[in-house]
């Protein structure tokens, strides 16, 4: 994630910032310090794994502990994928994961208060996203918590939209529905573990000086990681239940498991291997790596639990005010 000086190797303390804010922006890199890769690298069998020197990109995860960078990985890493494919394949939702007619017309009707809030709410997150393209740079795609975004940017925009098109536009109207659980989900997680995991170790363990604790400090309240760290949660709370409220299924569940599925093998098939190491506690070169990647299954399904918990209290809330 984004280094705080010009030097990779000054050690943890140096690391400020989160993944989007790494790559272009560094001022003393170079464009010929990009590593040059090519697909025949990803796709030579006898090629080593990781395709850049000591598994760092330009040198940015130099801090990093070289056993979590190169080397082969714990058992536990393929043993958790292998059971996750399987589980999901298993409990793939029957007799089809679409969502029901009923369903997917759950969106405000068009000039309504909330359909206001959607069309507002998907220009705001889109200005957003752009300011934060020209402020970093695309390497933000990478990043879960852009991603994350992304998607709630997405059905903002789908939201407003849904009014007015036709039942032709099924295909839209179900994605609609799956990026319900997924937006509030992933902004759950964003929320919760920077701003009380990640934020407090970097502030504590990584800030080793007061200067260092005051930029950070400045860049944590900076205008763009504000939305999308503290705000993101009330944008998806505001989307995905306040403005079309119902309880969550299964179905919901199961595809948010498969869109964690789909960013946890982006992350170790691809970016392990090109030396971009985001969050190092998913390295599956640890052992302990069983402990994480289960930790995050487990906050999906805790989070399916609690959100539909409140759900139920909500909509019968509303159901008396009415």
């Amino acid at each position: 994630e984004k280094m705080a000086d010009k030097h990779p190797k000054k050690g943890l303390s140096s690391v400020l910032s989160e993944p989007e804010k790494m790559a272009d922006k560094h001022p003393s890199k170079s464009s010929e310090d990009v590593p040059r890769i090519s697909l025949r690298d990803f796709l030579d069998p006898w090629n080593k794994w990781v395709v850049v020197p000591n598994g760092s990109w330009k040198g940015y995860f130099d801090w990093l502990p070289e056993k979590l960078r190169v080397g082969p990985w714990s058992p536990m890493a393929p043993i958790f994928l292998i059971t996750y494919v399987a589980t999901i394949i298993y409990t793939k939702p029957q007799p089809t994961i679409e969502f029901d007619y009923e369903l997917t017309r759950l969106f405000p009707e068009a000039h309504s208060a909330y359909w206001y809030y959607n069309l507002i709410g998907f220009l705001w997150t889109l200005f957003i996203l752009h300011t934060s393209l020209k402020e970093m740079s695309p390497t933000i795609f990478l990043s879960y918590t852009y991603q994350s975004w992304t998607a709630i940017c997405i059905r903002h925009g789908i939201s407003a939209a849904a009014p007015f098109l036709p039942s032709s536009y099924y295909m839209l109207f179900q994605i609609h529905e799956i990026l319900r659980f997924h937006c509030l989900v992933t902004a759950t997680v964003t929320f919760t573990v920077w701003n009380f995991a990640l934020m407090p170790v970097i502030y504590v363990k990584g800030c080793n000086t007061d200067i260092k604790k005051k930029k950070f400090i400045k860049f944590f309240f900076g205008f763009n990681l504000v939305q999308a760290h503290l705000l993101n949660i009330v944008y998806a709370i505001l989307n995905t239940i306040v403005s079309s409220p119902r309880r969550f299924i299964v179905t919901d569940l199961w595809c948010s498991m498969v869109t964690l599925l789909a960013y946890t093998l982006f992350y170790l098939l691809f970016m392990d291997r090109i030396g971009v190491h985001f969050y190092p506690v998913f390295s599956p070169r640890a052992h302990w790596c069983i402990l994480t990647y289960s930790a995050c299954v487990g906050c999906y399904v805790a989070t399916y639990f609690g959100w539909n918990n409140l759900i139920s209290k909500f909509i019968v809330t509303s159901a008396i005010a009415s």
